[in-house]
């Protein structure tokens, strides 16, 4: 802008329609130089990498993301304990899914305004009992469905 003030002030005898396309194309260039300003941060990886999450279905969406691949995290320490995961697969195929539950879990914090606070709920004798698995007695998460130990099917039942 300060150019075209310096302009007009030294173009004394310009007719106004001159005046106003230098004026416009000094905003244009300022403009343009936005933009590119712009799609530079986006190479360079100043901004945020991903935007803050607003809504309560989009933290829903993260949390059902994160929990599927904790799950998924489990489902391979177990088939690499079974010895069905080579270890090469196991280290690779576990430190992409460790990147993704820590970039979600990250993603997670960001958002501004927490949904409502779940309480955890203490599991009874009886589903405490029916976490262990009958063949060695180890003790499995209440979600499991088969022994982490000996790869048996639990039992459930009610569940």
């Amino acid at each position: 802008m300060l150019g075209a003030t310096a302009a007009v002030v030294v173009a004394r005898q310009t007719h106004p329609v001159a005046l106003l396309a230098l004026s416009a194309a000094v905003v244009c260039a300022g403009l343009v130089g936005i933009a590119f300003h712009k799609a530079l941060l986006g190479f360079f990886g100043s901004g945020s990498r991903a935007p803050a999450v607003r809504t309560d279905r989009a933290r829903a969406i993260l949390e059902r993301e994160k929990a599927l691949v904790l799950r998924s995290i489990k489902e391979l320490e177990f088939d690499h304990n079974m010895g069905k995961v080579s270890e090469a697969d196991f280290q690779e195929i576990g430190g992409r899914l460790r990147a993704r539950a820590l970039a979600l879990m990250q993603d997670l914090e960001r958002v501004d305004r927490p949904g409502p606070v779940k309480t955890p709920v203490r599991p009874t004798a009886a589903e405490a009992a029916a976490d262990k698995c009958e063949k060695c007695g180890t003790r499995n998460d209440p979600d499991a469905k088969f022994c982490k130990q000996c790869g048996r099917k639990l039992e459930r039942s009610g569940r």
